[in-house]
């Protein structure tokens, strides 16, 4: 009886029926699901990204460490190497959300003949950095493919909330403030310092790839869109009275647009080894906004506007691919030109209204002293099943700044060297369901050169008798990250 029931092909066509209604199921709530997170971290990815770009965009280059310029196969190598949108047959659309817990400890000290001058902070942060992407591919003839992404290529976040230092000046309070704080609060040399500086970049990108054989390149154009806010504010010694008068805040305007564009090409040899190699331009975003010098203070309150330009630098990539189709190997080398665009950045107000501790101005200079960097990323993909990909990865970034760039502001920068990872695809009817984690393994602790723009305006002991050697700081980053995704084929 058993047996019959078995092979009794109306349940057999009803389990099927089930099994079906809850894939159908599993796949609408995947897609609602990473439709919200795409629609929550762009609503919140102008707030907090780590270091200046992503490791990788999707969850697949994600558990590949970031490779994928010579391997291909997404629809994302619109904005990598678009010559590989040749390498992804029919119709497809990717989406998900990739995010890092940007984990800073800030530490520093000033020492002084003088106790009351003397102090030290140790100050630990997380900020969680969201980045959503979604983009398509299309066929348009048998040699000639077109896509589109729309993503949260990176950014930068840092700062410190209420450390305690000593009065730019070195006087009191109140002295330096022209306040009228009652008591120690007035006549104490120290008070608290809050600090931040958020950055991001979000593209939309076009693109197409010409197949000429062996051969095939492309092209992307990409419109860039750039985020920047910075803010100072000084409390009195317990944190808890904002000074007036003191401080600043910084925002771009709404219209920081910017064209960019990305060459690439592969060329296959055989079945096992492919070369792609891509060039991303340079962008400089228009940062133009808004300075408010003594913000909370109607006598001190000033508003007077910027001009600044923000330069993404250019990125040369030379990527292999090679291993059977089961086991895929992939070897990036990386070069980006940070060196020739962001040793400093230039914001002219103006009105020579911000305060320093050498008194106010209107170039509002920073010296970021980034070089230039280097990159060897390592990824294997291997295929176990039809069902099942499993993805491993290694880079190594040569570090993007040294100790003359570090600051209170500087974020994730001194974690980017190594970085681990691992993910895995799920594979059923025209659906791949894709994660991937990623660790950036901590450096030791750096410690922070003197001479900085933050050294300079931390060292101030006593107004004529400076001590610009007493104070020291530095920094210690890591950063694990998690990329979930999907992507639908329509053939």
């Amino acid at each position: 009886m058993k047996q019959i029931e078995e092979s009794d092909p109306k349940i057999h066509r009803k389990e099927t029926g089930i099994r079906k209604l809850k894939r159908e199921r599993i796949k609408k709530y995947l897609f609602s699901l990473i439709f919200s997170l795409f629609v929550l971290g762009s609503g919140n990815g102008l707030l907090a990204i780590d270091g200046l770009y992503f490791n990788a965009i999707n969850a697949r280059y994600s558990g590949l460490a970031g490779a994928g310029y010579g391997l291909g196969g997404s629809p994302v190598d619109v904005d990598l190497n678009p010559a590989n949108l040749s390498l992804t047959k029919g119709k497809k659309i990717e989406f998900g959300l990739g995010a890092s817990l940007i984990q800073n400890r800030y530490r520093d000290k000033f020492e002084d003949s003088n106790p009351n001058l003397s102090y030290q902070n140790d100050k630990s942060t997380n900020v969680l950095g969201p980045g959503p992407y979604i983009a398509l591919k299309l066929p348009v003839t048998d040699n000639v493919d077109y896509g589109i992404s729309l993503y949260v290529a990176g950014g930068a976040s840092g700062g410190v909330d209420k450390i305690t230092r000593n009065t730019p000046t070195g006087q009191t309070v109140n002295q330096w403030a022209g306040t009228n704080l009652p008591g120690p609060l007035g006549n104490s040399n120290q008070l608290k310092e809050s600090n931040s500086n958020t950055f991001a970049v979000v593209k939309l990108v076009n693109g197409f790839s010409v197949k000429l054989g062996d051969l095939a390149l492309g092209a992307s154009v990409e419109a860039v869109y750039g985020s920047q806010k910075l803010n100072q504010k000084y409390y009195d010694i317990t944190g808890n009275i904002e000074i007036p008068g003191q401080g600043y805040y910084y925002q771009s305007s709404k219209n920081a647009f910017a064209l960019g564009g990305i060459l690439g090409a592969n060329y296959t040899f055989n079945d096992w080894f492919r070369v792609g190699y891509a060039y991303q331009a340079h962008v400089g975003i228009p940062l133009n906004g808004g300075y408010n010098v003594g913000v909370n203070n109607s006598k001190y309150y000033h508003e007077t506007g910027v001009s600044y330009t923000f330069n993404l630098p250019e990125k040369h990539t030379l990527g292999f691919a090679f291993g059977p189709e089961n086991l895929k190997f992939a070897l990036d080398l990386v070069y980006t030109n940070y060196g020739s665009y962001l040793r400093k950045a230039n914001q002219t107000l103006q009105d020579p209204w911000l305060p320093t501790p050498l008194g106010s101005t209107g170039s509002a200079d920073a010296h970021l002293n980034f070089r230039d960097q280097w990159a060897a990323i390592l990824g294997v993909e291997y295929k176990p099943s039809s069902s099942w990909v499993l993805r491993a990865g290694y880079a190594y970034n040569s570090p993007l700044v040294k100790s003359n760039a570090l600051g209170g502001t500087t974020g994730g920068f001194f974690s980017l060297t190594d970085l681990v990872s691992a993910g895995f695809s799920y594979i059923f009817d025209k659906w791949s369901l894709d994660f991937a984690l990623a660790y950036n393994i901590p450096r030791k602790t750096i410690e922070g050169g003197k001479g900085t723009d933050w050294d300079l305006s931390h060292a101030v002991g006593v107004v004529g008798n400076a001590n610009l050697t007493g104070y020291s700081y530095n920094s210690l980053a890591r950063i694990p990250s998690f990329n979930i995704g999907a992507t639908k084929s329509f053939d």
